[in-house]
């Protein structure tokens, strides 16, 4: 295939990054962070690769519940790779719940690192003083500030979530400070919200 150059790039193009892919539903070229990986198994089962790490051929799809099921319902992986490629009717809520366990993961990999504010009146101070860059509550608990500084803050995961990722037997509120594995959370939450139906 020949590279295209900036001499050559179609005019009107969008320029594609390093880490952007082709949406296979959309056609959409998208950052790899909004999509899904897809592989063959061995079996011939659609897996998702959410690490992006699997062997195979990869198949990109955007990360949103309408494309997912697009995908499946069209049989758009057999027939991008020729294979007898089958896919689970419920793939959308499969990836939902594997990305979910994968968010809790990372929340219990930043509080080792240090990054966890626990705590109402803990994540409220540190709000105040500008110092989370994610904050996290309960869906049956009020954000702590009217007034809060402009971050993402998501109620995503029960308080009996929160605290088991966290160590703890609740955890209502939660912040965490700026860091690489804060962005991979937002990016994996990114995901999250786009699969899950009625999330705020």
């Amino acid at each position: 295939m020949k590279k295209i150059t900036q001499a050559h790039r179609p005019q009107g193009k969008k320029r594609v990054e390093a880490g952007d892919r082709l949406c296979l539903v959309t056609r959409e070229t998208l950052p790899h962070t909004a999509l899904i990986r897809f592989v063959i198994g061995p079996d011939q089962s659609v897996v998702p690769d959410l690490g992006e790490n699997l062997p195979g051929h990869g198949l990109w799809v955007s990360a949103s519940r309408p494309s997912i099921q697009t995908a499946v319902q069209k049989n758009l992986f057999a027939k991008a790779t020729k294979e007898q490629a089958r896919a689970d009717p419920d793939l959308a809520d499969h990836i939902a719940a594997l990305l979910r366990k994968r968010c809790l993961s990372l929340l219990g990999l930043a509080k080792g690192a240090g990054l966890a504010v626990l705590g109402e009146s803990q994540t409220e101070s540190a709000l105040r003083e500008g110092k989370l860059a994610l904050f996290l509550h309960a869906p049956d608990a009020m954000h702590p500030l009217d007034n809060r500084r402009e971050i993402p803050a998501f109620a995503l995961f029960s308080r009996e979530e929160m605290g088991a990722a966290f160590g703890y037997e609740q955890i209502v509120y939660a912040g965490l400070m700026p860091h690489r594995l804060t962005q991979k959370l937002q990016d994996e939450i990114g995901r999250l919200i786009r699969l899950v139906p009625c999330v705020t």
